[in-house]
């Protein structure tokens, strides 16, 4: 099969340009154990790094190694010509489509890697609660200005356990905006208890909270709560027409602008799509790093011939820190009579 395909870019490669393939399937290889296909008509590839380059200013090189198939039609888009055309909101819309597939494609491989190792889980589970944390105490120091939260935020932070929880939160992150003007028409209001969206039904409509409170469900079990106005809900499920992942309750009364694909095709203001196309890439350069991360991790182990009790040495090693940030945090509360933080601690 090799012989019949055509290397477009090599991982970690400068990225200068996409590929527009006309018609055909193209192979995205992570890792050399890690690849997923993208199929279909006029797929923008490539795109991700030229994107996070130009609206991040960061220099990116290639994500992944990408193969088409000989004989396939493809033409090259240079960098400066795909930023020109984001302000083409078709052209925008078929790169968001595009990163939303590369998305839930790259999200299945870490499934699968999570699932066939639990002490990956673990590890996930306790770093993003580390890291949700700091962020918490983050928002109280500016919120108060009070030195010691600083020193312990600081004191905290260094933590490679931080870092990791960092990842695996900002790939979770909701998207804020700000809703068009042109768009206002489309609010509505939902009274407490009301079901905004069913789990497992198709994804016609994105939203965006204006007020209110949302509580998340998967499988009947409550996992979040929504309350930050500008959050964007659903973008993927309605980009892919793909079943909802989670069935939303509106705790309170709520107040949501909904979108569907031809109001963000037919808006006059580009920023809403963009900020949608950036936060997509983000997510798949955050994916990508997961990928690689857990499969180093893995060779290490094999390498070393201590799979096994490599994973739990880590996790011990993170249970304990997680302890110690937890008890320190306790005890500045006492000896500070900081009771206002007390919900950090039992929010986790």
């Amino acid at each position: 099969m090799e012989d019949q395909l055509l290397q477009l870019y090599k991982k970690n490669a400068v990225a200068d340009d996409a590929y527009l393939i006309a018609d055909s399937k193209t192979y995205l290889f992570v890792t050399e154990a890690d690849k997923y296909l993208l199929q279909g008509k006029n797929l923008i590839i490539g795109a991700t790094e030229l994107v996070l380059n130009a609206k991040t200013n960061e220099n990116i090189l290639r994500l992944e190694t990408a193969l088409a198939f000989k004989g396939t039609t493809i033409k090259k888009i240079p960098a400066a010509t795909l930023i020109q055309g984001l302000d083409n909101s078709a052209f925008a819309m078929n790169l968001a489509i595009v990163e939303a597939k590369i998305v839930v494609l790259t999200n299945e491989i870490l499934k699968k890697d999570l699932q066939l190792d639990s002490q990956l889980v673990k590890e996930k589970n306790i770093c993003t609660e580390y890291y949700v944390i700091i962020q918490s105490l983050q928002k109280e120091y500016e919120k108060r200005r009070l030195p010691w939260i600083k020193e312990l935020i600081e004191r905290y932070k260094i933590s490679l356990i931080y870092k990791k929880g960092e990842a695996f939160a900002r790939a979770a992150e909701s998207i804020k905006v700000e809703t068009p003007r042109e768009l206002s028409s489309n609010t509505v209001e939902m009274p407490a208890g009301s079901v905004l969206c069913q789990e497992g039904s198709i994804g016609d409509f994105m939203y965006i909270l204006e007020s209110g409170q949302l509580e998340v469900y998967i499988q009947n079990a409550k996992v979040a709560t929504i309350a930050e106005k500008g959050t964007v809900i659903g973008e993927i499920a309605m980009l892919l027409s793909m079943p909802r992942t989670a069935t939303l309750k509106a705790q309170n009364k709520v107040i949501v602008t909904k979108i569907t694909r031809d109001d963000l095709k037919k808006s006059s203001s580009s920023r809403l799509i963009h900020t949608l196309l950036v936060s997509l890439a983000k997510k798949h350069q955050t994916n990508v790093m997961h990928i690689e991360d857990i499969n180093e991790k893995k060779a290490l182990a094999y390498a070393e011939n201590k799979e096994q009790e490599s994973h739990k040495a880590d996790i011990h090693r993170y249970i304990n820190e997680l302890s110690q940030l937890k008890s320190a945090l306790e005890k500045v509360i006492n000896t500070k009579q900081a009771d206002y933080l007390e919900y950090i601690l039992k929010d986790k």
